[in-house]
């Protein structure tokens, strides 16, 4: 939902001010403002356009139930994002440019576009045109997406997923696997595909270049470099790749993975960018942004190390598991109801080095084949990852009190009703 301000009321319940005056004030933070509400007028202090935006989508939502007094407000969280795996199913630009509308109005401020793995590559490559060989985005229909989220205060963030999650590259150039001599194909099942790239310096300058074309496209500070479930089997049963994990003196198969993703992540950072990856354990790559999904205790785990986090527990913000039991591919402990989702309340460890920059939830698309799919799973439970995100997460029946209402100001799925819930039954 729309994240509720925090209020501090006086005279009367509600007005409906006709002006409305803004000022900027250096002195809050960034995404801060403040409403200050009479029956004569409305003056909203921010500190900066983002503060106004967001005062300005309070406005809008609280409509003519303006309270009187004084309200405060600013997110708990700097990044406040969603997932969009577009490799599995490709998913419109109509669409993309909608769910940018959906974030922004719930003051969510990043997508991240997942737009490589086994199954398709969605990102025109002027160098490797071969990769781009099957359904994908127009690179002037990318930047359109990018100025349309920006005009909304919303950073598309990008993501290449190396070296494992590689199959449609592989499909295209063979050169960058352990077994270049044999024909593979755009993977069509789910899962983890075993192939993985070749440690070979060729394969490294690709995918820099890769990259290099990349950066071009997304000026977001943050590029996301995939790096979780990459399976060592092809490293360690190729001759050519046990000969080149002793020429880099690595200790077996089962570093080529940190290895491989730290000289990329070193790449981002040399065209002035900070590294993404998914934390699965503690051989991410130096410097970079981790994303914690296994659990809630990988994320203290790796601000300890030393890295910026962003909170993605499976259990609480995989929005494209089912609501409970139902009969399916997912496991029966993959089901996040919406209460899981309201009542998560993100651990912010005191004394590590590095930083909880905040929390973000994923839609990933194996079995949601469609928009219409994605929109469904995705509502209303990222109405309530949104409270979460800003911080104003609070009590559950309340939340349900006013989400019928909210579902139905931006058209969506008002027919939806709180499922049953209860453990270990369909």
């Amino acid at each position: 939902m729309i994240p509720r301000p925090r209020i501090m009321p006086r005279g009367g319940p509600t007005a409906a001010p006709q002006v409305l005056r803004v000022h900027h004030d250096a002195t809050f933070g960034p995404e801060a403002y403040r409403l200050d509400v009479s029956t004569a007028e409305v003056v909203l202090t921010a500190g900066g356009p983002a503060g106004e935006r967001y005062g300005r989508t309070t406005l809008d939502a609280l409509g003519a139930d303006v309270p009187l007094g004084t309200i405060v407000d600013a997110p708990r969280f700097p990044w406040r994002g969603v997932m969009l795996d577009v490799a599995r199913h490709f998913m419109p630009v109509e669409f993309l440019l909608r769910l940018v509308d959906l974030l922004a109005a719930h003051k969510l401020n990043v997508l991240q576009l997942h737009l490589t793995d086994d199954q398709g590559w969605r990102l025109p490559v002027e160098r490797y045109p071969r990769l781009a060989s099957g359904e994908h985005y127009a690179l002037d229909d990318l930047r359109r997406v990018v100025e349309h989220a920006a005009g909304q205060g919303v950073t598309v963030v990008p993501e290449i997923g190396l070296p494992g999650h590689v199959q449609a590259a592989l499909a295209a150039y063979p050169e960058l696997g352990n077994d270049p001599d044999r024909p593979l194909e755009v993977w069509r099942s789910w899962g983890i595909s075993p192939h993985t790239l070749n440690l070979e310096e060729s394969t490294l300058d690709f995918f820099r270049h890769v990259l290099d074309e990349l950066v071009e496209v997304f000026p977001a500070e943050h590029v996301h470099l995939g790096g979780d479930e990459c399976l060592p089997d092809e490293w360690a049963t190729t001759p050519r790749a046990r000969e080149r994990i002793a020429e880099l003196g690595l200790a077996g198969p089962h570093e080529a993975r940190a290895w491989f993703s730290a000289r990329m992540a070193a790449h981002v950072r040399s065209l002035g960018r900070t590294p993404v990856y998914w934390y699965e354990k503690a051989d991410g790559p130096p410097g970079a942004v981790a994303m914690t999904w296994l659990d809630e205790d990988s994320g203290a785990a790796a601000a300890f190390a030393g890295h910026d986090v962003v909170l993605t527990p499976h259990l609480r913000t995989y929005l494209d598991y089912p609501t409970r039991l139902e009969p399916g591919p997912f496991a029966p402990d993959r089901v996040l109801p919406l209460e899981n989702v309201y009542t998560f309340d993100p651990p912010t460890p005191h004394g590590a080095p590095g930083r909880v920059l905040g929390v973000q939830a994923q839609l990933w698309t194996e079995y949601l084949p469609t928009p219409a799919d994605v929109e469904r799973r995705a509502f209303p439970r990222l109405c309530a990852f949104a409270e979460v995100a800003w911080g104003t997460a609070g009590d559950y029946p309340d939340f349900l009190a006013r989400l019928r209402a909210h579902l139905a100001r931006l058209g969506l799925n008002t027919e939806w009703k709180e499922p049953p819930w209860q453990p270990g039954r369909a």
